[in-house]
């Protein structure tokens, strides 16, 4: 309901993109051999890969900064 829609640069977005796919290949893989550790490893590496949006990023102000004053430098072109 209150999501921002504004672009933001993710430096880890590849790495929740591999965890997510090697998630789905266990749970596939446990459904298929019946073994419930296999689906109990792709739920623990799903949880880790929710968590890596909690960690701080060292380059987010910067990228915040530069992201506004390219907002501002674009405005004040058009006026």
């Amino acid at each position: 309901m209150f999501v921002s829609r504004r672009r933001r640069h993710d430096p880890l977005l590849e790495w929740k993109v591999r965890l997510f796919s090697v998630a789905a290949v266990l749970v596939v893989l446990g459904l298929y051999f019946g073994e419930r550790w296999m689906t109990g490893a792709a739920i623990v590496i799903l949880l880790g890969a929710m968590l890596l949006r909690f960690l701080p990023h060292a380059g987010d102000a910067a990228h915040e900064e530069a992201d506004e004053d390219d907002d501002v430098s674009g405005e004040s072109a058009i006026s």
